[in-house]
């Protein structure tokens, strides 16, 4: 049996390498594959994926099945590869969170699944994933919803994850399976051409909406060549954005005194 060194390059033929039964995406765009393909034969592998070896000598794709799949529709023999080292579950997970691959019920069951594999804490599996533990939350908390929704829109990446979100939200799977069943209703009721009509949501759903922008957009920015004036004016707009939260979480009794914060 050939053994591999971790952190290799290797130009492995593509009928060695496998589908890792670990692996969080359990679908494909079938157009963004089709356009991958065409760039594969066009200009080649330009990026290595990522494998394993089992114990028992097999080949397992870490990171690039899709990769792996364009190669093969465009008739390569091989595919450079890298072997993997550390947790390769856990690479998997945080490369397909980082690139944005999975569906929200796709992401919410890896999470499930790699919390309870290692045994983390949710905190710990949101500094494993360099994510908030309030974004794991939301995630995790779609794992509440009845399987036969999660089965219905597992596959399906215009299912807004806002909306499932406060679905999931609901005490009773009885209130779940209506509530979804109106929204699958205002999804069909979308026009197909032209200007595509809003999808009509919640107050408190439009509110998340903007919050988790935000939220997305402060783990995004990288302040690390900002002036001293540029920090100043953002550590303001937060403080005052953070006054205003504690408020609203908190509101003032009728006395005027607010109630002890719970957060």
């Amino acid at each position: 049996m050939e053994t591999y060194v971790k952190g290799q390059l290797y130009n492995i033929a593509l009928s060695d390498l496998h589908p890792d039964p670990n692996q969080p995406r359990r679908s494909m765009d079938p157009q963004a594959l089709a356009e991958l393909t065409e760039s594969v034969k066009r200009s080649g592998i330009l990026q290595p994926i990522l494998f394993r070896q089992d114990t028992d000598g097999t080949l397992y794709i870490v990171v690039g099945e899709r990769r792996h799949m364009a190669a093969q529709m465009a008739d390569l023999l091989a595919i450079p590869s890298i072997c993997a080292e550390g947790n390769t579950a856990e690479i998997a997970l945080v490369e397909n969170l980082q690139r944005q691959d999975l569906t929200c019920i796709e992401e919410a069951e890896a999470l499930k699944r790699h919390m309870d594999e290692e045994k983390y804490t949710q905190e710990q599996l949101a500094a494993v994933m360099g994510k908030p533990r309030t974004t794991i939350n939301d995630s995790l908390f779609l794992m509440r919803l009845p399987r036969e929704i999660r089965d219905d829109c597992r596959d399906n990446r215009k299912i807004s994850k806002t909306r499932l979100i406060e679905i999931s939200r609901k005490t009773q799977q009885r209130a779940m399976n209506t509530a979804y069943a109106k929204y699958k209703e205002e999804l069909q009721k979308e026009p197909t051409g032209g200007t595509k009509k809003r999808e009509a949501l919640s107050e408190a759903a439009t509110l998340c909406q903007t919050l988790n922008k935000s939220r997305e957009k402060l783990e995004k920015t990288d302040i690390t060549g900002w002036s001293d004036d540029d920090r100043l004016i953002v550590n303001d707009s937060i403080g005052r954005l953070k006054d205003t939260i504690e408020i609203f979480i908190s509101p003032p009794t009728e006395g005027g005194e607010a109630p002890p914060s719970n957060i």
